[in-house]
């Protein structure tokens, strides 16, 4: 009868042992998990920053070859007119970008949509249900492109080509 109770606890002690194993490695496994959701992102932003940057030089390599007074607009990429800032930076698929230019969400999302061969699906807006990854919506003078749990994003300055890119921790 002893040795019954004594087989018990070593079966105890080892489902016990094992049961904390594994509950510390599903705990590192989800910061893991975050911390690579994080760093796709910051990816992907320097992606974007790449392509914006290919767009520019694009623009101004053809006002180059153009060697016209004329008003700069933008350029044409796949059928679709992507109009410039006065830097050359992609802006708008809607207006063209002034001076005092301020991007809406269908801007931001059209952006995404161009800079990248084959972008990944995106939700439009701040605040509208997602089953995506990432959303995007104009913030104050910027594009915000974000992780649907806000765990980072970056935000794209059309004006000015600048992208500053921020991770929020726990």
């Amino acid at each position: 009868m002893i040795q019954s109770y004594g087989r018990r606890f070593e079966f105890f002690v080892v489902a016990t042992i094992i049961s904390l194993v594994a509950l510390v490695a599903l705990d590192r496994y989800t910061v893991m998990i975050k911390d690579a959701k994080v760093l796709r992102l910051e990816v992907i932003s320097q992606h974007f920053m790449t392509a914006a940057a290919n767009m520019r030089t694009k623009f101004l390599l053809s006002q180059v070859a153009k060697a016209s007074v004329a008003i700069k607009k933008g350029l044409l990429v796949d059928g679709k007119l992507i109009y410039v800032s006065e830097d050359g930076w992609p802006a708008s698929t809607s207006t063209p970008a002034s001076s005092h230019f301020l991007p809406t969400d269908e801007d931001c999302y059209q952006l995404w949509q161009v800079l990248f061969q084959n972008p990944a699906p995106i939700t439009l807006g701040r605040f509208t249900e997602s089953s995506h990854k990432y959303r995007v919506f104009a913030e104050a003078n910027a594009c915000r492109y974000a992780l649907t749990d806000q765990a980072a994003y970056f935000d794209y300055f059309p004006l000015t080509g600048r992208l500053s890119f921020s991770a929020i921790s726990n």
